[in-house]
């Protein structure tokens, strides 16, 4: 009885916020990895685009692209810095035929079964990545998640026999010349992309019906292609670098599982010299690992020691690792991805893995699946009704703000320590352009949480929050010396200005 009195009174205490202040101490001498942004795609969002109301399209663009900040302090959207440009395959022009089942999945081609080429396709999409620009976006990548239907196997932009390529060696060259003169039709515009990833989650059987566009590859594959893809972009005078292999799991990246044979160990046979797949003496290729966070975000002990074994594998081949692709795929006892969820469960949930990807895995570049979405599932950071009506943000895009809107490409991260806590997370990056740190705090907790920081500089500081109540919301940090009061289930962003 008296055991049970104990412990009865020490979680009344802690549930009350009356428990002991954390502490965490900023070492800015102690660098990490530079940053080079974060953003989203604009896959399956060209049929919604083309029913949303025009003023709906621009609220939506300023949400996700702009820098502007409001007469409160707050801002008026995200300022992703890195935007993904989905290079259809040409499902759409089959319609019904192509087996795909639902038509906001299936994507224009520029190349017609005919061989000419029509730029008009994807009109939406195109003006997305307009906005993007226009607004200042650093960084864009096309990718292509099948090669067009004139190429592959089946003519369709799955394929027919699971796991297998749907693409012969043969037509690599013509898929390389397809992707160039996309590349060439939007640098002749004032769009230059600086990244093209000819692959999409190579691992994966691709064969499902009713599915979506998808092509498998083994290592020796990706390897041909972008070998062709290189010697294509190079004869043509464009300087867009390839990425590979986005992974479709991380683990894939550093070594892999016995059923994926030749999908495997991707990090080591496409950077190790003596490999028979190397192709890190390419001219064009990008000495990164482009992988997804799916499925290895939960326990989070095992979040953290995949994403550690990452930052080992690359920094062995002096790669670095580009996280391009998440959202809510896997049932854990927190989350799920069925259902929207435009609030902070959601939001918190994806900030924590956010966090370990930054910290854990050193990623350079950290972008969401789909930036505009018209399901019912926890895929978007602005989501609108099939129709084109309803639209409507989330708190996972405001989340997404207090990292994307502060920590600028070309910020550094720097050491934090701190007692490892999955419910109070600290990180801390310099930007070395505007002398400005950047501390991002996560409170997952149902209570308010006291921290005192150790060796933090002297400047003037703002504090923006998004929480229940706030939307990348400025308001005045409640402190007293260099402790800070953090409110219960935010993600707050402090930024010092080391020039004050």
């Amino acid at each position: 009885m008296k055991f049970r009195l104990i412990l009865l009174l020490i979680i009344t205490l802690w549930n009350s916020g009356a428990y002991s202040q954390v502490e965490f101490t900023i070492d800015t001498s102690l660098l990490f990895q530079t940053i080079h942004g974060f953003g989203a795609s604009d896959a399956w969002s060209n049929d919604v685009l083309n029913m949303m109301k025009t003023g709906d399209r621009r609220k939506a663009a300023d949400w996700l692209f702009s820098r502007e900040k409001l007469t409160d302090g707050s801002f008026r959207g995200i300022g992703l810095s890195i935007w993904r440009y989905n290079l259809g395959a040409g499902s759409s022009e089959q319609g019904d035929s192509s087996y795909i089942g639902d038509p906001f999945r299936r994507t224009e081609s520029f190349l017609m079964p005919d061989g000419n080429y029509d730029f008009g396709k994807q009109s939406s999409t195109q003006w997305l990545v307009r906005e993007a620009t226009r607004m200042g976006t650093e960084t864009l990548i096309m990718f292509s998640n099948s090669p067009p239907v004139n190429f592959t196997k089946n003519n369709k932009a799955f394929t027919g026999v699971c796991g297998k390529s749907n693409i012969e060696p043969a037509s690599y060259k013509a898929f390389a010349s397809y992707i160039s003169r996309s590349l060439r039709y939007f640098n002749d515009m004032g769009i230059h992309f600086d990244y093209v990833s000819p692959v999409n989650e190579p691992e994966w059987d691709w064969c499902r019906k009713d599915g979506q566009e998808g092509c498998p590859y083994t290592n020796d594959e990706i390897a041909s292609l972008v070998r062709e893809l290189n010697t294509e972009l190079t004869a043509k005078n464009l300087n867009t670098r390839i990425q590979i292999p986005e992974s479709g799991l991380l683990i894939y990246a550093n070594n892999g599982h016995r059923f994926k044979p030749g999908r495997q160990h991707q990090a080591k046979d496409y950077f190790r010299p003596t490999g028979v797949n190397y192709i890190g003496n390419e001219s064009l290729v990008a000495h990164q690992i482009a992988a997804h966070s799916y499925f290895t975000e939960w326990p989070p002990f095992i979040m953290k020691s995949v994403r550690k074994k990452t930052a080992r594998t690359t920094d062995r081949y002096n790669l670095e690792y580009w996280m391009t692709e998440y959202c809510i795929l896997r049932e854990t006892k927190e989350i799920s991805g069925g259902g929207r969820d435009t609030g902070m469960h959601t939001a918190l949930y994806v900030s924590r893995v956010i966090h370990h990807d930054l910290v854990y895995g050193n990623a350079s570049a950290w972008c969401w699946w789909l930036g505009l979405s018209a399901y019912d599932f926890k895929d978007g950071l602005v989501y609108v009704n099939r129709d084109g009506s309803g639209l409507t943000d989330s708190k996972t895009m405001w989340a997404l703000g207090n990292f994307s809107q502060f920590i600028r490409p070309g910020s550094v991260r720097v050491n934090v320590k701190g007692k490892y806590d999955r419910e109070l997370l600290v990180s801390a990056y310099k930007d070395k352009e505007s002398e400005k740190l950047i501390i991002v705090i996560i409170n997952m907790k149902n209570v308010d949480q006291k921290i005192e920081f150790k060796n933090l500089p002297k400047g003037s500081c703002n504090l923006w929050e998004t929480s229940e109540d706030s939307n990348l919301k400025s308001r005045k940090p409640e402190s007293d010396d260099n402790s800070l009061l953090v409110r219960a289930q935010s993600i707050s962003t402090l930024v010092f200005d080391l020039t004050d």
